[in-house]
């Protein structure tokens, strides 16, 4: 199986499920491997060289208008984590007007950065763009643009803590319905020939994200000894800020709301990331979590 990036407290739930055995406990057995970029996941799932992987949303639904038949079987992370982070003195996403925001390159990127500043009623077309690659915190925190898109459990926790009076705008706070930021996706081939192979896998991360929801401290320590702390002054709120998004509203680990996947489906086409409204049906499957 494949990550969508490194390992992080973001994937609290997978590593708790392996540390626990959770996987050979439903007959599976998994092993994780981090990508080299954002598109390793479409790639490895293709050529059949990955069963499943944790994908962004959005570049399930690119990968989907362009023909590749993936389909989603679980939220991973169950709220949106893309933010604008901003200085102090932007009070509010509509001061950015007339003002620059560092990108990273990512196409979700101005489609994000457009949803909050209009989300608070402002003219997203006089923000400049300015793609930094990933040099978009640096950016922002040298002084050379007033916000920086990121995550707010990660890049928005690290310059609040580290830099008070930094503000942090969270897509979800701005219009955008609360959809899965991350899904665990596979081919709809290895869904109809292998269903057994997906539930347990699916059955083995709900209960691990359960365990880590319900015993953060736990949660904490199996993080800690996969990825290791880092900054250990910023951990703890790294841990907590991840614990808060993976849940979705329903509170059910795992789950996929219709309601709320069809209010995306239409957000995502209003976003602009995809041409025709993705097929809410054709790209998620839930007979394992609901």
């Amino acid at each position: 199986m494949l990550l969508d990036w490194t390992a992080n407290p973001a994937h609290s739930g997978i590593l708790t499920a392996l540390a626990k055995g959770l996987d050979r406990k439903q007959g599976v057995s998994v092993t994780l491997h981090t990508p080299s970029s954002s598109a390793d996941g479409v790639r490895l799932l293709l050529s059949k060289r990955a069963d499943l992987a944790v994908m962004d949303i959005h570049d399930l639904a690119i990968a989907r208008e362009r023909g590749r038949d993936l389909v989603a079987v679980m939220a991973i992370v169950g709220h949106p984590l893309a933010a604008l982070i901003a200085s102090p003195e932007i009070k509010r996403p509509a001061d950015l007007v007339g003002r620059d925001v560092a990108v990273t390159g990512v196409p979700s990127d101005a489609a994000v950065t457009k949803a909050i500043i209009q989300g608070d009623g402002g003219d997203a077309s006089k923000v400049t763009l300015r793609n930094t690659g990933f040099g978009a915190i640096a950016a922002l925190l040298g002084g050379r643009t007033s916000a920086a898109i990121g995550f707010f459990n990660e890049e928005g926790v690290a310059v609040t803590t580290k830099h008070p009076g930094y503000h942090v705008f969270r897509l979800d706070q701005f219009g955008s319905p609360a959809y899965p930021e991350l899904v665990l996706v596979t081919t709809r081939q290895k869904l109809d020939s292998d269903p057994d192979l997906v539930a347990g896998v699916v059955r083995a991360f709900i209960a691990g994200t359960e365990l880590a929801e319900a015993d953060p401290v736990q949660a904490d320590l199996i993080v800690r000894h996969k990825i290791g702390a880092g900054d250990p002054k910023l951990f703890p709120a790294r841990m907590k800020a991840a614990l808060d998004a993976i849940l979705p509203p329903d509170g059910s680990a795992g789950s996929l709301d219709p309601k709320l996947l069809a209010q995306w489906a239409t957000w995502e086409l209003s976003s602009g990331l995809v041409t025709s409204k993705p097929d809410v049906t054709a790209a998620f499957d839930a007979r394992f979590v609901n």
